[in-house]
């Protein structure tokens, strides 16, 4: 029988225990706090990169309402409308209608115009803009709100850029129910944005208009949704950000995005009163990009809290800037970036240097502090500095390798070609495979360094990448200097003022309130940046954004340190883990649906010189549907040629009774080395597109399109460097289009023509397409092709 112990000893060993669970309580509550506190800002920032809600068509007149847009977009994105279709000059009639009910009076711009922005085959066509102005009560220069009404083959175009022209349209009713303004307001739907901005670039270049704006406002979209994101400016751009903030009821805005912008060569409508030198604002959301340039963009897949978000700006800006002077405004430039909410703060571009020199000294003070302590040396913050550049560099490739994987192994990433429908759930996989390699880099980083010298190191990146931007790119030197400026300071008043205290010794709550204050700043300005990038980049491009996380990691390398990520894996694995579990979410739940269509290109096209057909494709997997029209024993090596399109396939196909383009020859004469040619070229077939180019090695030294004249720079260039000298023309008038080329005269002269129309020809198409496919790219799906050959 054994001995009972003392009641005292029992009691003594549970007192012992609650002193033990107390202990652990108090050390684990700082981090705790910590934790939850920075999982809740970044939550709420990026909870804030959201619309608003929709008003209702209830609201009052003077108030924009989505809803009473979406009528609007009911019959404009009701089928795709490029460019010479008849579904487009459906649309111009309804725009017409509607404007003439709103109160004013609308015109057409009908010209040709031809663009050589984008080089060989020059871009061209036949433009109908339509402009309507809004007269002010004593206008100084006209306030312009700019959309395009086309949309590409294939598309109904519902947010591109059907939500511009609907919100436009709302706008104007709005501004109707009112005062008038003190400035004019004109409005102009731009055709052929899709062709390379040719109705834009036809509208600045002659009409009469163009010299009365004073500001322009340009509204598109790249996406089915999203917050609506003021992403690149014109000249100037100080006071229009300044009443952009003034008068914006949610405005979202940084002077990074034009800098990346215009390294990514992006172009809108905006970019012809750019170079015009005439001040603008850009406006687009592109979220969801799945759906763009897609059968998929329809209303039904558009985001209405997108189309209140763009139509607040439109409106607020209208009057705004319609009350204001618009002819005496200064030329200067600015710094601008949201924090909190959508507080909008600027500054000139001319503080950016003082304003990084007073950082580059904070780090100075900082790392000497450290020194001082005994903290950090100068030798040892270099390393940390290789250190973690060597981690941004392997947390890159690793989140660039897994999408590279995830593109190459799973079939739904291989079928889409930006990006997919659940998109989010990839971004969140991929972004906390990035927090976890991060945070397995910090760990080996702290085994030969302290934990001051990993952080000042990697504040020493930040403050060389302030450095480059403050002289390379201005405007995103916001995006490093005041998260390095919060990150300096909290790392002084935490890992400095803990001193040489043991790392095992415990945060107090001082510490964690520290931590968390001065990491509110750095939240407000950094993490938008890694989301935004994921949004604009897409999956293909995750290696990007993967290292914008790591680089904003390293803002937070104190908070990482007291939540135990130096000494132990559990910071890799608290990020690591739910890494797996998002994964495995995403590639579970993108399969294709009706709602969520897998892309499938077909074409058929018809070489009527050499008497043969070819179905075509640019997929790399065939869907069942597709793959009938790709029988093994009629497999061909791609050879017909299709302007921007990279063939993967083509097969036999029955030929089918469609004329060739035509050329006629009106005057051909040889002078003094040189052949001038006269030609008319036309679609017998009522092509809306067609592409001409001289398919012999002959230098062109001149040319004229539709009466717009070209001059070549180098004599026969085009012909040195092998490339065609050709151009596009969309909308094709019914007659054809004059073309006049003036060649060197040494041969004959080969002229390719290749026409366009935008559906399969019905006869050779053997069953419906499945409800779960849709046509894609939209330069080549569903799209019958004819081309002819001719010698001159």
């Amino acid at each position: 029988m054994s001995e009972q112990a003392p009641r005292g000893g029992r009691a003594s060993r549970a007192l012992r225990v609650v002193d033990r669970w107390y202990h652990q309580g108090m050390r684990w509550s700082p981090r705790l706090l910590v934790a939850v506190a920075l999982l809740a800002l970044v939550a709420l920032r990026i909870a804030q990169l959201s619309p608003p809600a929709v008003v209702p068509a209830s609201a009052p007149p003077e108030v924009f309402s989505a809803e009473r847009a979406r009528e609007h977009l009911a019959r404009i994105a009701a089928e795709p409308r490029p460019t010479g279709s008849a579904a487009h000059r459906r649309a111009r009639d309804y725009l017409l209608a509607e404007l003439s009910k709103l109160g004013v009076q609308p015109e057409i711009q009908s010209t040709s115009v031809l663009s050589r922005q984008w080089g060989l085959p020059y871009d061209a066509a036949h433009v109908e803009n339509i402009v309507a102005r809004l007269p002010g009560a004593d206008s100084t220069r006209a306030v312009a709100l700019v959309a395009h009404y086309d949309s590409v083959p294939g598309s109904p175009g519902a947010a591109d850029d059907g939500s511009g022209v609907a919100a436009l349209l709302e706008t104007l009713r709005a501004l109707r129910s009112g005062a008038p303004l003190r400035n004019d307001v004109l409005l102009l739907f731009t055709d052929a944005e899709e062709g390379g901005i040719l109705g834009g670039k036809a509208f600045m270049d002659e009409h009469p208009l163009r010299g009365e704006v004073g500001i322009a406002l340009n509204f598109d979209a790249r996406g089915a949704g999203g917050v609506v994101a003021m992403f690149d400016t014109g000249p100037g751009d100080a006071w229009p950000v300044r009443e952009l903030a003034r008068a914006a009821p949610y405005p979202v805005a940084s002077s990074l995005f034009p800098e990346v912008a215009r390294r990514m060569g992006h172009s809108t409508d905006l970019s012809v009163f750019k170079r015009a030198g005439i001040p603008g604002l850009n406006f687009a959301f592109s979220d969801g990009a799945a759906h763009y340039h897609a059968p998929s963009d329809t209303l039904s897949n558009l985001d209405l809290r997108s189309v209140q978000h763009a139509g607040d700006y439109a409106l607020s800006l209208a009057r705004r800037f319609g009350a204001l002077d618009l002819g005496r405004r200064g030329g200067d430039n600015a710094v601008y970036f949201n924090t909190w909410g959508a507080h909008l703060v600027s500054h000139p571009t001319s503080w950016v240097p003082a304003i990084a020199a007073l950082i580059a000294c904070l780090f100075v003070g900082v790392a000497a502090a450290a020194r001082r302590r005994q903290e950090a040396s100068l030798g040892r913050i270099a390393a940390g500095s290789l250190g973690f550049l060597a981690l941004l560099l392997g947390v890159s490739a690793a989140a660039g390798g897994l999408a590279w994987a995830l593109r190459r192994a799973h079939p739904v990433l291989r079928a889409m070609p930006f990006e997919p429908y659940n998109a989010p759930a990839y971004r969140l996989a991929i972004a906390l495979t990035a927090l976890a390699a991060a945070a397995a880099g910090y760990r080996l980083l702290r085994r030969r360094l302290g934990a001051c010298e990993v952080a000042l190191g990697a504040l020493l990146i930040w403050l060389l990448l302030l450095a480059a931007a403050s002289l390379a790119m201005p405007g995103a030197s916001f995006y490093f200097a005041w998260p390095l400026a919060s990150a300096l300071l909290g790392l002084a008043a935490v890992t400095i003022r803990r001193g040489g205290a043991p790392p095992t010794l415990p945060p107090t709550l001082t510490d964690a309130a520290i931590l968390v204050a001065a990491a509110a700043p750095a939240v407000a300005v950094a993490v938008p940046g890694p989301y935004l990038l994921f949004v604009a980049l897409g999956l293909p491009a995750a290696a990007a954004p993967a290292l914008a996380v790591a680089l904003v990691f390293g803002l937070f390398l104190p908070h990482a340190e007291l939540l135990g990520g130096g000494r132990s894996r559990s910071l890799a694995l608290a990020f690591g883990v739910p890494a797996v579990a998002a994964l495995a979410v995403a590639c579970a739940t993108g399969g294709f649906t009706e709602a969520r269509p897998r892309p499938a290109s077909l074409a058929y096209a018809l070489d009527a010189a050499a008497g043969e057909a070819h179905w075509l494709s640019a997929d790399r997997d065939l869907d069942p549907w597709t793959a009938a029209y790709f029988p093994e024993d009629r497999a061909q090596a791609p050879s017909f040629e299709v302007p921007y399109v990279r063939l993967t396939r083509q097969s036999e196909a029955p030929v089918a009774a469609l004329p060739a383009p035509a050329l006629t020859v009106l005057s051909d004469v040889t002078s003094g080395g040189v052949r001038a040619l006269r030609l008319r070229v036309a679609s017998p077939r009522g092509a809306p597109w067609l592409l001409a180019e001289v398919a012999s090695p002959t230098a062109v030294l001149r040319a004229e399109v539709d009466g717009r004249r070209v001059e070549e720079s180098a004599r026969g260039a085009q012909a040195k460097r092998g490339v065609r000298w050709g151009f596009t023309y969309m909308g094709l008038p019914a007659g054809g289009i004059e073309w006049s080329l003036e060649v060197e005269a040494s041969g004959p002269v080969q002229i390719r023509l290749l026409d366009q129309t935008y559906e399969l020809p019905r006869e050779l198409v053997r069953a419906a397409r499945p409800r779960e496919l849709m046509g894609g790219p939209y330069r080549l799906a569903d799209s019958t092709f004819v081309s002819g050959a001719f010698w001159l």
